[in-house]
Parts: C-alpha cells; structure tokens; sequence
C-alpha cells in the first residue's frame, strides 16, 4: 500500500496500543529513507524518552538521535531529531523573541506552563508552528496525547480564537496602553470599564489580595503582547484539512480491541482530518498463529478463538476505515527491537 509522504504526520489512539513505539518506528524509517525528521511527542507519559535515550535535561531541547540505536550495522547516522514538549520551554523562546525575558518570573505563567497547567495542547500547536515556518524538516510526526487529550490538542487553535476574541478587546485596550509604557497593573486595573472583568478582578483582590491581581494583570499582558505567536498558530489548524499537508494515522491494538475507541477518536476529530488517514492495527498476532501448529486440543481450541477474534477486528476495520495498515507483535523484551522491526515493517507496507 502505497504512503505518500507528507509535511506532517500524526499518531493518534488510546494510551497502550504502542502509539509512541509505532511513530518513533515511522520516524526512523523515513530518517532511513533520506529524509530530515523532527518526531515531537506531545505524550506526558514520555515513552520516548526511553525509547530514544533522552535525559531529562533534553525536555523542550531539540535533540539529534542517532539511528545506529536501531539499525547498528550503519557506518553514518541518518538526520534524526526529537523533541520532548516543553510548554515552558516554548513559552521562555516566545518571550526570547519580543524581549520579554523578565516577565516570565510570574507565578501564573509558571503555573499555566507546568506539564499538567492546562497550556499543553495550545503551546504545543504553537511548537509546531514554528518549526513549520522555519522549514528546516522535511516531515515532523507528531506523538500525540492519549485519546481525549487528542482532540483537546486538535481544538487547542479554537482555545485561543476564543481568547483573543472581541471579548477581550476592552481589556487589551487598556493593556495595550500599558505596553511601552511604565503604567502599573494596578493603575490599568483601576481603569477596566468593563464590568465583568472589573467584577472579577475585585473579587479576587479581596480573596487573594492585590498582589495576585497585579500577577494576573502581568500575566494579561505578557499573552497580549505575544499573541501573534498564538495567532499564527491558527494557520496549523487551517492546513491540517489540507490532503496535501498531512497524513494521519490512527493506532490500534489487535489485543487489546480498540478498534472502537479509534473509530471514536476518527469521529471526535472528523472536523480536522480529511481522507488520507490510516488505521494502524498494532500487535497482530496471526503471523505467529499461522506457524503454530498445536496437537493439544484445548490449544487449538486457544488458536481458533484468537484467530476468530483477531479477524472479526480487522472485518470492523475494513468496514469502517479505508486503508488498514498491519503490523505484527514484536516478541522481545527491547523497546530498540520493537522499533527496529516496526521500521521494517513500514518498508514492506510500501512495496
């Protein structure tokens, strides 16, 4: 089955059907056939940090991975790169680039760019972005987060439409005076006309204290003065309907019978995905069971019930996706092995 390459590709599916493993595997096979590539994993569980032996001090650094971890017999490693997302680490290149280095020791900020801080999905699109404008890969695969994560990434371009929308332009008024000028968060508080901001921030003034409202004023402010950062990447959103741009992929597991949860995560983002996706049945057990031969009949009885099983998934598939790819249970202990064999596989899918 042939795969065209594209700008972009995305692994998406429910956490433990080998979603990490399969798109470290495509990455590495593209790598392998010429090709420049940025994996980005968007995942908090972080599998491919040991996947590629990253440290924790490479979170939110891109980092060059030698594909001679996985193919040892290589004289040259091929153009590998990972990233393991950062929303801190994207939020300080931001402020790098407007001169807005001191307002990031703000506890908000700090907070919102945690891993769990609810900026994730947003600063993750931004990421994306960047290195797309930058074009110096010739395909970035993405990793995404387990299921509902998933579409909450995909949704994260309508987060920030919604928060710079003209709601908000009385606020941003105000902060736009601030911006250049050496006004405090206090005084431009004092100067909200708008009712519901004026109330808010009162409130929390009385349950915070003041301190914390000049913090979220600062905090305002900094989002204001960079939101062509997080505008732009609204443009990412806009190209992924685009056949062209992106190909998608949707992991599945043979053992686990998910096929049902990856037909629900198609239908959550039918409004970003367009025809050229893929449904990767992960974990496929049939090669193994066609080669076994049992003589016990409560073993053939085991073998006959998983291949039922087994085909009645692929039979659902078939039905509801158009092109199944398959890849085999990898039997070893090390994840380099799973990949190694994985990235095989992606070369038998072509021919």
């Amino acid at each position: 089955m042939s795969i065209p390459n594209k700008k972009v590709e995305i692994f998406c599916g429910t956490g433990g059907v080998g979603k990490t493993t399969l798109a470290t595997s495509r990455a590495v096979n593209l790598a392998q056939n010429g090709k420049k590539v940025l994996l980005i994993t968007i995942d908090p569980a972080k599998r491919l940090k040991q996947l590629l032996g990253l440290e924790d001090n490479d979170t939110g650094e891109i980092t060059p991975v030698s594909t001679k971890n996985f193919y040892p017999e290589e004289e040259v490693s091929k153009e590998l790169f990972a990233l393991l997302l950062s929303p801190s680490k994207t939020l300080e290149r931001i402020a790098k680039a407007k001169g807005l280095t001191n307002d990031l020791n703000n506890r908000i900020l700090k907070v919102l760019t945690k891993p769990y801080g609810g900026m994730n999905e947003i600063m993750a699109v931004i990421e994306v972005q960047f290195h797309l404008e930058h074009g110096d890969y010739d395909t970035i695969i993405l990793d995404t987060p387990p299921g509902k994560h998933f579409i909450d990434f995909l949704q994260a371009t309508r987060k920030i439409e919604q928060f710079f929308d003209k709601s908000f332009v009385e606020i941003f008024k105000y902060l736009g005076k601030k911006v250049g000028t050496k006004s405090s968060p206090k005084k431009i508080f004092t100067k909200l006309v708008s009712t519901g901001i004026k109330k808010l921030l009162t409130y929390l003034e009385k349950v915070t204290g003041s301190d914390f409202v000049d913090l979220f004023v600062d905090a305002i402010s900094f989002l204001y003065q960079t939101k062509d950062h997080f505008t732009s990447a609204i443009e990412f959103q806009k190209e992924l309907g685009h056949k062209e741009f992106s190909n998608w992929f949707l992991v599945t597991s043979a053992e686990h019978h998910k096929v049902g949860e990856a037909l629900h995560i198609m239908q959550g983002a039918g409004k970003f995905m367009h025809d050229d996706n893929f449904l990767c049945v992960n974990k496929c057990h049939k090669p193994f069971l066609d080669n076994w031969h049992p003589v016990d009949t409560e073993l053939k009885l085991l073998k006959s019930t998983m291949l039922t099983k087994e085909n009645e998934l692929k039979t659902f598939a078939g039905k509801n996706f158009q092109r199944v790819l398959e890849f085999s249970e990898i039997l070893s202990a090390k994840p380099c092995d799973h990949v190694t064999s994985l990235a095989r596989g992606w070369n038998l899918l072509q021919s």
